[in-house]
């Protein structure tokens, strides 16, 4: 009997045996979880000490409208208006660049008239795309007023050696002044220019959103469209695109207020749909003028994150009790059919904040910059949203965070129409703005830095499909091989 069950246990054991394979690794149950910041913060805690970088005041006094450019090797452009006075017309648009992440700048320099002209220069706007730099800025006639609309266009100049040379070429054939240009480049590498094309004569019949593409790198422009026909208020187009389609955001002023109008161009820019009012709940768009204060004009921005999620991010008076102006942030999810409720990015109600830009970073958390003046002075500061939730929806706004050291006093009344946020490869935030901390108004760069944070490691239980059932029958025969022997051991004792 005894023979029987130890010839029954040894045939049990070779069954077991024979059925095992190799066992799922710790690895494949564990998550190593990237650096987490403060959900206060979500990573950036604050910035770099501020570079001036505008540093031409020999020839020109004052410097504003700043822009910025990040190559895919990090190299950092940054460009801005030249003028006389802190509130006046440009003279001329320049550029500097950093190598070394910002901490340095090369001297400033000009860009070159069109055709060598003695023009006039204005409203810069700087991009990289694949090896090649663009600078887009407006030129007009040398007599006074600037109005005069003997010579007025969209230039737009591109570099293959980091700016040391530049080809310029027209990128615009409105019948007016050209003015208020954006510029966005597609993934083919279609370029194209939005701007508006003012009627500045006593006629005063308003003024046409246009646009413009080169299919050929920037050597050549052609006039394709009419994005918005001529109204009086129509202003700051706002061009970007995605897949096969081209976003135009801009301003339509009814008189003292208005609203966003977005369209879309499923045919590279040739015919426009309207998808209406970006703003269903009321009419707060704005252009306000008040003496000792800085100007302000809402200008929508519009971008896309990799998941084609669109923002558009402006300023308005949507405070109803004091009319002043504040940040939103709305996004669309059916490229731009319907809207989120508005979100407001400035904690603080008090006085004007306006003048904002952003960008998108990897993991979708949208980086803001804008103005924010309290009493007789004003600063940049910087805030970022990350959403949250299983439809991306919860906004979660970390601390307003100053990019500016010090404030600009409301004496200079034209911080400039734009500050810039880019983000480089690595999801650092760069920043240039305007600033009037030496008695002028110059050109600032900044750079956020990241809090030291701290890693963890999340461990999580394998799930059901990533262990195969012979990994369990395994584990279970080396159990009942060792009960096996020990049973025998005791049977033959």
């Amino acid at each position: 009997m005894l023979r029987e069950r130890n010839k029954q246990v040894i045939s049990l054991f070779i069954v077991l045996v024979m059925v095992g394979i190799p066992v799922v690794t710790a690895v494949d149950g564990a998550t190593s979880a990237p650096k987490l910041f403060s959900q206060a913060q979500l990573g950036v805690t604050e910035f770099s000490d501020n570079i001036l970088i505008s540093v031409n005041d020999a020839s020109y006094p004052h410097h504003v409208e700043p822009t910025l450019a990040i190559s895919d090797g990090g190299t950092l452009f940054a460009g801005w208006k030249n003028a006389n006075y802190s509130n006046s017309g440009g003279v001329r648009v320049s550029f500097s660049r950093s190598s070394d992440g910002g901490a340095t700048w090369t001297t400033p320099i000009d860009m070159p008239m069109f055709n060598n002209s003695k023009s006039r220069q204005s409203d810069p706007w700087l991009l990289w795309h694949e090896d090649m730099l663009y600078y887009a800025y407006l030129e007009f006639g040398t007599t006074s007023p600037p109005e005069n609309e003997s010579f007025s266009q969209i230039t737009v100049a591109h570099s293959s050696d980091n700016g040391s040379t530049w080809v310029p070429v027209r990128a615009s054939f409105g019948q007016y002044f050209a003015d208020k240009e954006t510029m966005a480049i597609s993934e083919n590498g279609t370029i194209y220019v939005a701007y508006d094309d003012v009627d500045t004569t006593e006629t005063d019949t308003g003024t046409t959103v246009r646009c413009t593409k080169s299919t050929d790198g920037g050597n050549t422009f052609k006039n394709i469209s009419v994005v918005a026909n001529a109204y009086q208020g129509n202003v700051g187009p706002y061009i970007t695109t995605h897949n096969d389609e081209t976003f135009v955001a801009y301003t339509s002023l009814s008189w003292p207020k208005g609203n966003i109008v977005l369209k879309r161009s499923s045919d590279g820019a040739r015919t426009w749909q309207d998808l209406g009012l970006v703003n269903n709940d009321g009419n707060y768009s704005y252009f306000r003028v008040v003496e000792g204060h800085p100007s302000k004009l809402t200008l929508p921005v519009i971008k896309f994150d990799k998941n084609n999620r669109l923002y558009i991010l402006w300023a308005d008076t949507f405070n109803a009790d004091d009319e002043s102006f504040d940040v939103y942030l709305r996004y669309s999810d059916d490229l731009g059919a319907t809207w989120s409720d508005r979100i407001r990015i400035n904690p603080n109600v008090e006085g004007d904040q306006w003048e904002p830009d952003m960008d998108i970073d990897s993991n979708g958390r949208v980086h803001i910059v804008y103005y924010d003046e309290q009493g007789d002075s004003y600063r940049l500061y910087y805030r970022v949203v990350e959403f949250t939730g299983t439809q991306h929806d919860q906004p979660v706004l970390g601390d307003p965070i100053p990019v500016a050291d010090v404030s600009t006093s409301n004496t200079f009344t034209r911080p400039g129409d734009y500050c810039t946020i880019r983000l480089d490869s690595e999801d650092v935030p760069h920043v240039v703005w305007s600033d009037g901390r030496n008695g002028e108004m110059d050109i600032y760069y900044a750079h956020g830095v990241y809090g030291s944070g701290e890693t963890t490691t999340t461990t999580t239980p394998p799930t059901p499909q990533n262990i195969d059932m012979t990994v369990v029958i395994t584990i279970i025969s080396i159990v009942a091989i060792v009960i096996i022997l020990v049973y025998i051991v005791r049977r033959r004792s």
